[in-house]
């Protein structure tokens, strides 16, 4: 093999001088690194994982549902467990796909956590320790980790201030268990309802042009 040394490129076959500068070459060992770099193949690839963990959730719902069958549904954790193991999926893959989005990761989770809890709640004979502690504690939790993720990951304000209008909806939801009697002790969610309103009115009046930037990106307006 050749090798041209003001081009810094290893050329292949018999040429008389350098075919990109004209220059003289030199004759090197057969044996030297290929220029280009080459990539390592990942040792499982992302649609592997989707159905190795699909195989995974589908056997054990199998199992536990059979169980369920044979039992005559006596057992209330076999449910649970089932629909903790549906969430454990969801969360696996959902991870895999928006890992580069921390803030999304979170906030999906946060939905999902929510969702079984008040699950679990219901089916348990319904004590409203979701609603009345989880839903509240979980939201204002939500917004804080936002605002450090964001401080860590040095993210612009319309990066990430959708996701805080969103988390406003889930905590303006809360108003529903209120209204219909679930929620006996108010305090907790008024206090995340209030936090999250002063929180986006000071956005809106203080930073009303990045919830601008951000609507145009999303919504392309």
């Amino acid at each position: 093999m050749q090798y041209c040394p003001k081009c810094k490129v290893s050329i292949r076959g018999e040429k008389s001088c350098c075919p990109l500068c004209q220059g003289k070459i030199k004759e090197i060992d057969d044996n030297i690194n290929d220029p280009f770099p080459t990539l390592k193949k990942k040792k499982i690839s992302n649609i592997t994982f989707v159905k190795v963990v699909t195989f995974i959730f589908i056997a054990l719902e199998i199992i536990f549902e059979a169980l369920n069958i044979q039992t005559k549904n006596q057992y209330p954790f076999i449910g649970i467990t089932m629909l903790g193991i549906f969430v454990a999926w969801i969360t696996a893959l959902t991870t895999m796909y928006l890992r580069n989005n921390l803030i999304k990761v979170i906030t999906w989770e946060v939905f999902v956590a929510i969702v079984v809890d008040i699950y679990i709640d219901l089916k348990t004979g319904f004590h409203g320790w979701s609603v009345e502690w989880m839903v509240p504690a979980t939201l204002t939790g939500l917004a804080i980790a936002t605002f450090i993720i964001a401080k860590i990951v040095k993210l612009r304000l319309d990066e990430y201030i959708l996701y805080l209008v969103l988390d406003l909806i889930m905590a303006l939801l809360q108003i529903i268990f209120i209204r219909n009697g679930m929620n006996q002790f108010t305090w907790p969610a008024v206090i995340s309802i209030m936090v999250y309103l002063i929180m986006i009115t000071g956005l809106v009046i203080f930073r009303f042009r990045d919830l601008k930037n951000a609507s145009q990106k999303v919504f392309n307006m």
